[in-house]
This record gives structure tokens, sequence and C-alpha cells, in this order.
């Protein structure tokens, strides 16, 4: 780059080039002397003033922000965040990402985390209470635009067991607690195991108590001391994307395995519908619940609860165990408070409007 001194130099050089070239005298003395002279002394003033004032403006680097945040609540008081990395990591400047976890007028002081790292556990926080988590990328001097999702921890339950219809076990489960329970308590039932031959074929299903075969068309049981009374109602979330309704599920190992960018049930159809034939299921799946806080006919849509549900495969198959005491099992999360799901949910469905759909007759909607 020429500077403002520079270009000086330069001038005077020509000057002083053009002067030589002037043979003329004036009283005795060749002009160009008496000239170059004059011009020394101006220029030697002029370039006093010619100073290199040049100046380089530091580029301020910011870093872009990661994308795609994502949660899972690992228990009451923890939740796990994962997010894709900032494309400025590559840069010598960026540092790593800040987390911060704020919920009404309590924040809690911010974490860091380094270059390369995507996965955060926050812990600490209080139960049945939703977070705002935002995460930024930082250098030493600078802070991204932060990228945020409201998400609250749930209480976890591992290994727990539903039996099928003939066992003395209970085939059914009330989710609180994560107790097993028969059909003598089956107005408590959140899910159950339905293992009845359907239409002449096997068809293990789990699920909406009032979707199974120990419930009428009304949803009330057919047997047993609680014959008459109401089963309680429970939503599956089903899948948007097809005609009439089926349980949206994925495949996965474990609970820990699916994160979620987005409030539980978020565009989904809502049912009291089971997954059925398990029998042919081979692998684990993790599918979405909200259960009733009662067997109460139109209970409020804020007194639900929210769970998120793996049913377990061993050995390439889901049902487990041996002849009258087969079984499946299931881990599982949920807000053990009423009307505080996952993540805030906006313009959900009110489950009074949540049909029940029979099992075995999936096909026919």
């Amino acid at each position: 780059m020429m500077t403002h001194r520079t270009r000086c130099c330069l001038f005077l050089h020509r000057c002083v080039c053009a002067l030589a070239l002037c043979s003329t005298t004036f009283h005795g003395v060749p002009m160009k002397h008496r000239v170059l002279a004059l011009m020394l002394g101006a220029f030697g003033v002029f370039l006093a003033g010619c100073e290199d004032n040049t100046t380089n403006t530091p580029v301020t680097f910011i870093p872009a922000p990661p994308s795609n945040l994502m949660a899972l609540s690992i228990d009451e008081t923890t939740v796990r965040l994962k997010w894709t990395p900032s494309p400025s990591e590559s840069n010598a400047e960026f540092k790593g990402y800040r987390i911060t976890a704020t919920s009404g007028s309590q924040t809690f002081n911010p974490i860091t985390v380094g270059k390369g790292e995507t996965i955060v556990e926050i812990k600490g926080l209080d139960a049945n209470k939703t977070y705002t988590f935002t995460v930024a990328a930082y250098t030493n001097d600078t802070v991204s635009a932060g990228i945020s999702i409201q998400w609250a921890g749930a209480k976890r339950f591992r290994g727990i067991r539903a039996f099928e219809t003939a066992s003395a076990n209970g085939s059914g489960i009330r989710l609180l607690d994560g107790t097993n329970l028969t059909i003598a308590n089956g107005t408590q039932w959140d899910v159950c195991l339905d293992t009845r031959t359907v239409g002449g074929q096997d068809n293990w299903a789990f699920g909406s108590p009032q979707a199974s075969t120990y419930t009428d068309n009304q949803g009330r049981f057919i047997r047993g001391a609680q014959a008459g009374q109401l089963a309680k109602t429970t939503i599956i979330f089903s899948d948007s994307t097809s005609q009439g309704y089926v349980p949206y599920f994925v495949v996965a190992d474990s609970l820990e395995a699916v994160f979620e960018s987005q409030a539980l049930g978020t565009g989904k159809k809502q049912a009291q519908i089971m997954i059925e034939n398990l029998q042919n299921q081979a692998k684990s799946i993790v599918f979405y619940a909200m259960v009733a806080p009662d067997n109460s006919a139109n209970p409020p849509a804020n007194q639900y609860r929210f769970a998120k549900i793996l049913l377990k495969a061993a050995g390439g198959s889901i049902l487990q165990g041996t002849s009258p005491n087969r079984y499946v099992e299931i881990d599982y999360s949920i807000q053990t408070a009423v009307g505080v799901p996952y993540a805030l949910v906006k313009g959900m469905m009110s489950p009074v409007n949540a049909p029940v759909v029979k099992i075995g007759s999936q096909s026919l909607r």
C-alpha cells in the first residue's frame, strides 16, 4: 500500500529530477541551484507534515451462532441439550459455547463448554418448572446471537412391566408412580398391554385403555370388579402425515437417544389409540402420551400429564418372557405436576375432542 508519506517523497523526487535538467544562471549562480535551494526549504516544511497517517482498523470477529437446539429430560432436575456446531468453529478466535438457563426472574450462572462440544447437561433445576435455555458461541471479546428452547425436567422410571392378559400379574401401569395394576384397579390404568386375539389374529397392543378390548365402545370396562366404570383418558400422539390415526413413534434404543426440537405433540394428531402388532416389532420404539389425572369423563386440558415412553426390545422382540407371564417392559419420563408439559404447547387441541380408535380398527380410519 502506498502511504501518504511515500507519495510526498515521490513527488519531491520528480521535482528534483526536473530541476536537474535546467542550466539557466542568474547573477552568476546557476538557476537550478537557486531554485533547488528554495524548493528544498519549502519541501522540508512540507515533509514535516507528511507523516504516515495510514490506519488499519481492526475487524471485530463475531462468531455465527449454533443451530438446531434440542433438549431431553434426564430426570426431574436435569435437562440435556444438544445443538449443531457454529460454522465459525474453524476461526482461531473461536472459544466455545455459553449456555444460560432462566425461568421468570430466576437466572442460573452461565456455563461454558469448549470448541467441538455439542452436548451439555444442566443440573440443579427446580422440578416441574419450565426453563428457557439459550446457547451462544463466544470468543474472548464477543458473543454471537443466541438460540433458545423451552424445556423442563421430568421424573424417570425404568424397567416397568405390563403382563399379558392371561397373567395373574397386572396388565396395566399407573405412570405417575410406576405401579403395575391388575384389572381390579383398571380405572387407574394410564396404559395397558392387550394380548387377546382380535379377528382371529394375534394382535399384541400397548396404549390407551379405552382403545383396548378391556373396555367397550364407550370406554367402560366390560369385566371384573370395575365393570361399567369409565377408563382413564390417555392420548397417544399420532402421525399427522397419515390418513386416519396411526401412532407416531421413533425407533430408538433408549430415551436418551431421542432429543426434541419442539414441544411434545406439536403438529401431531391426538387419539386414544394403541400401538398394535407388537409381536412383529423387533426394535425398541419411543412414543408420546398425555394422561388424564383421573377417570372422569371430561378432565380439564390443563390437568393432563405429559409422558415420553420407550417400549424396550430384547433379543429382536418387544415381547419378553414365557406364557402365561409374557410381558413388555418400558422406560419412561413423566411430569409429576399437572399442566406442565416438557415445553410450552401452543394451539393444542383439547383432549375432549380426541377420538377413540378401538384395537383392530386403525386400518379403517
